[in-house]
């Protein structure tokens, strides 16, 4: 009897500690479905600003994600930007460049310009003026234009605008002006015209094209081929169309700012804008500007989004009036996104890693004590559809960071896959660098569900 009252008791035992051990696996395996960011806790701050915003509707929060051409497309940024704006308020659109003047685009705002103005990037700092300042941008943009007007529309109502800030090198180059009703003050006038273009080695259509603001079947019809393939070392005839614009300037009714600070001048007014014109203040030989944010007066979320196309962390920490003037956007959270440009320039991870490490420590000498989360960069293939490694040691450094949160990209465009190489699963481009508006809106909605997720989180813990 006793014997069995032995067993009995032992086999009860191996239960509990089999049971004991299964739970504790169970908690593992949900913590770690909860902690889909690494290193959460270094976002606690920026939620407990997220908390606020959602229980009193009062103020706004600041997101700036910084990063490379995947981010000044806007398509990832903007799969973010929609739903958080959904949930916590839309503040406005925040910060805003020209990239393209006189031309249709599907942005949310339309630049135009009576002026020649010299677009160029921090990474290619030989091709603009000597004195050039990179700003918050990323790029110089300039003109020595006198009696220049630059104008700003939205192209809907929900991007009207009450307040503007215009960031410059010097703030007093520059006055804001609008007009009354409809009226038209820029009269644009077109005429088409052909330029060249010599194809390196690598190129595609698709990406001359974008280079070019024109589409790739204009470029295939003026040249009379039918395949998307093209040899390096062809001359292609490149339509583009050239937009004269003369001004009316009887139409300006002059603003007054509300603040002038260094790099910045504001404006407000109560009546939501939707068009707005920058005008040159005092002659000079130069005028540069970095930038214009726009605001409304509604509580909520602004996302702003500041990419280069073709820059490394790099060529940021080698600007350093970025730095200087990214606290005009009073960031609640830092977003950066590098690792694409590098890895096609054959950087080392120890190089990379140092890079992105003076990066934060560059945000931080300005941005004082400001949430830092970095993504690792997204799957991409070198030339000749080579497998880029870089990319993987670059994901696997980073995620041995703890001084910041991390959010694994690399390793989400790798599930999507699957355990072959289907590059069709993840959106990919034809350039196999970019994705397709899908596969950034995928990458967009899985990073909210995850920053939602370690939110719901965080509010858990404070109840």
């Amino acid at each position: 009897m006793n014997s069995k009252i032995m067993i009995r008791f032992f086999s009860t035992l191996l239960c509990l500690a089999v049971a004991s051990n299964l739970y504790a696996q169970m908690l593992q395996t949900s913590d770690a479905e909860q902690h889909s960011i690494k290193n959460a806790q270094h976002l606690y701050p920026f939620f407990e600003k997220l908390a606020q915003l959602e229980k009193n509707k009062q103020g706004k929060i600041n997101i700036v994600h910084i990063g490379d051409s995947h981010i000044q497309s806007d398509f990832f940024t903007n799969a973010i930007r929609n739903p958080l704006q959904q949930k916590f308020g839309d503040g406005g659109r925040g910060f805003i460049f020209p990239y393209s003047f006189n031309k249709p685009t599907g942005r949310p705002y339309h630049f135009s310009s009576n002026a020649n103005w010299q677009i160029c990037r921090n990474n290619l700092p030989l091709r603009c003026y000597p004195d050039t300042e990179f700003g918050l941008s990323g790029y110089g943009l300039s003109t020595r234009t006198d009696r220049f007007v630059l104008s700003v529309e939205a192209s809907e109502d929900r991007y009207k605008f009450n307040t503007i800030k215009v960031v410059s090198p010097i703030t007093s180059y520059y006055r804001l002006a609008m007009v009354e009703g409809n009226k038209k003050p820029l009269i644009h006038s077109e005429r088409y015209n052909i330029t060249f273009h010599r194809v390196k080695k690598g190129e595609t259509l698709d990406i001359i094209a974008r280079a070019y603001n024109v589409s790739a079947t204009d470029i295939k019809k003026a040249n009379k081929i039918k395949s998307n393939n093209i040899n390096a070392g062809r001359n292609l005839r490149i339509p583009i169309i050239i937009t004269e614009t003369g001004v009316d300037t009887s139409m300006f009714r002059p603003l007054e700012y509300q603040l002038q600070e260094r790099f910045v001048s504001v404006y407000h007014q109560d009546k939501p804008a939707s068009v707005l014109y920058l005008l040159q203040s005092k002659k000079q030989p130069l005028y540069s500007l970095n930038g214009i944010i726009v605001e409304n007066d509604a509580p909520g979320l602004i996302y702003h989004n500041i990419g280069t196309t073709g820059s490394m962390a790099t060529h940021y920490n080698s600007t350093p009036l970025f730095f200087e003037q990214l606290p005009i956007l009073s960031p609640d959270l830092v977003i950066i996104s590098f690792g694409t440009n590098e890895s096609f320039s054959s950087i080392s991870v120890e190089k990379f890693i140092a890079e992105m490490e003076m990066l934060v420590n560059n945000i931080r000498i300005t941005c004082h004590n400001v949430p830092i989360l970095i993504t690792t960069p997204p799957i991409s293939l070198l030339y000749q559809k080579r497998w880029n490694t870089y990319i993987l040691e670059y994901s696997e450094a980073l995620l041995r960071k703890e001084n910041v949160a991390i959010w694994d990209l690399y390793s989400f465009t790798k599930g999507l896959m699957g355990s072959e190489e289907k590059f069709s699963a993840i959106k990919i481009s034809h350039d196999y660098i970019h994705y397709t508006n899908e596969g950034y809106l995928n990458q967009g909605t899985e990073f909210v569900f995850d920053l939602l997720n370690e939110y719901k989180y965080y509010k858990r813990g404070r109840e």
